[in-house]
């Protein structure tokens, strides 16, 4: 009976020390998974113009273009920006459609650069395009 009763604190004893050792890990694991980031994709937006004449009047088209490692990003918001040296003034904004994307039309009266900026989102970086310029 003695040596029943020895293996059995022994096994209390070592099934206590399992256990405290599992819980810490189960706290180092929650500690170390709560400072991790998720890894946001890269993007690129591309420009281009084309003039249009609608009325006698001259607009033209910007059209851009977003991607994430070569596949479309639809539904993702992106903004015209004036370009005047340093400074970016936001012209509009719209979202991309199922291809990516995104047209805007613009009738400056002067010579005005132009730029697409993609702020990101949680999943993906920002970027912007180069910066284009479009004769009054």
């Amino acid at each position: 009976m003695r040596s029943s009763l020895l293996a059995r604190r022994a096994a209390s004893v070592a099934a206590a020390a399992a256990i405290a050792a599992t819980g810490a890990m189960a706290v180092a694991g929650a500690a170390d998974a709560s400072t991790v980031h998720a890894k946001r994709l890269p993007t690129h937006l591309s420009i281009g113009d084309r003039r249009l004449v609608e009325h006698h009047e001259h607009l033209t088209l910007i059209v851009g273009r977003l991607t994430s490692l070569h596949f479309p990003l639809r539904g993702k918001l992106v903004f015209l920006d004036r370009v005047a040296g340093h400074t970016l003034t936001v012209v509009g904004h719209e979202r991309t459609g199922r291809g990516g994307g995104v047209a805007f039309v613009v009738g400056p009266t002067t010579t005005t650069n132009y730029q697409l900026v993609f702020p990101g989102t949680p999943n993906f970086h920002s970027s912007h395009s180069r910066v284009i310029t479009v004769n009054g």
